[in-house]
């Protein structure tokens, strides 16, 4: 395992990449809800402006026609504007489908590090018991070499002890056949 998989992960976290998807998100609401305001402001000029004519009593047509107008724009407008958050409205769901395949990715992958953090811990264990095996089998073996190095220290002995004692046999023996050869002579 010389690869590192998480060098090709992206600097941001995930929560902080969702995070700004969502305050861009916002912003733009924001933006609409702007204008919308601006929408409503309008028409609340367009109400003041009617209020006046009705309280003057004025031939109101060309009034109404240019109100009329400004009406229909301004109904253009709105269209335009809910045109656009249908669209961010797609866009929403599109980025929620996308986040919610990526936590499924991200629960596939906690499950396998589960896995692999399980599978290094029965590992870690055998490795620990191998090496207390491998401690018991030493203080073994150096017992068993401490006891070969007595019986083979004992047996030299003994050897030795033999062999001295044959020299003295063999010297006495040796002696003994000079005295008789001296003795026949």
């Amino acid at each position: 395992m010389n690869e590192d998989p998480t060098r090709e992960l992206p600097k941001k976290s995930f929560e902080e990449r969702v995070f700004a998807r969502f305050d861009s998100i916002d912003a733009r609401l924001d933006t609409v809800d702007a204008r919308f305001d601006a929408v409503d402001a309008r028409f609340d000029a367009v109400d003041a402006r009617l209020e006046k004519l009705e309280a003057r009593a004025y031939d109101t047509k060309p009034i109404w026609e240019k109100a009329l107008a400004a009406i229909m724009e301004t109904g253009l407008e709105v269209g335009e504007i809910k045109a656009k958050v249908a669209l961010i409205e797609i866009k929403v769901e599109a980025i929620e489908t996308k986040v919610a395949v990526i936590e499924t990715k991200v629960a596939v992958i906690e499950t396998k590090v589960g896995a692999i953090e399980t599978k290094v811990a029965v590992i870690e264990t055998e490795v620990a018991g191998m090496k207390t095996d491998y401690a018991g089998i030493r203080n073994e073996l150096t017992e068993m070499k401490r006891d070969l190095k007595y019986k083979v220290k004992k047996s030299i002995d003994l050897i030795l002890e033999f062999l001295v004692e044959g020299r003295t046999d063999l010297s006495d023996a040796e002696e003994r056949i000079t005295q008789l050869e001296t003795k026949l002579a």
